[in-house]
């Protein structure tokens, strides 16, 4: 099952309305986000937020080099994968508290809307990673005169 992602531009909603929303559709203007379903067991929180020229996607995953972290668009899908390695010695290590995930992780947002997929980037500082995807002019119903020929 598909989770729509996406931001109100007529109100902002307040944490407890979007928390009891859960899989609830969300909108944002023209352009909308499907989180679609991984086989992956870690998936990093993500928050999509849309500014006047871009829908922006921010993941939060720390401890993550960037050299571990791949951006694929393919098709309208967005997909992101890397793997956060562990750093507690090699061998055999006795934990009181293990409470931070490590491993191969992934998510992918299905696009639809008015985008240049062809546009978007990426960017990682602080743990976070922004993709960027610009926005493109809708022109469906805008009008447009068609002139009219004789003959």
């Amino acid at each position: 099952m598909s989770r729509k992602i996406g931001v109100s531009r007529t109100r902002q909603k307040s944490s407890g309305e979007v928390r009891e929303e859960g899989l609830a559709a969300r909108h944002s203007g023209h352009v909308l986000l499907l989180d679609l379903p991984v086989g992956s067991a870690c998936q990093p929180p993500s928050d999509v937020v849309e500014v006047d020229d871009s829908v922006r996607v921010l993941l939060e995953i720390p401890g993550v080099p960037v050299s571990s972290v791949q951006v694929r668009v393919v098709g309208n899908r967005i997909e992101v994968t890397g793997e956060k390695m562990t750093d507690f010695p090699a061998g055999e290590t006795s934990f009181l508290c293990l409470e931070r995930i490590f491993g191969k992780f992934q998510r992918a947002f299905e696009v639809r809307g008015s985008v240049n997929l062809g546009e978007v980037s990426a960017r990682m500082a602080n743990g976070i990673l922004v993709i960027t995807i610009p926005k493109i002019a809708d022109r469906r119903g805008r009008e447009r005169r068609i002139p009219v020929t004789a003959g």
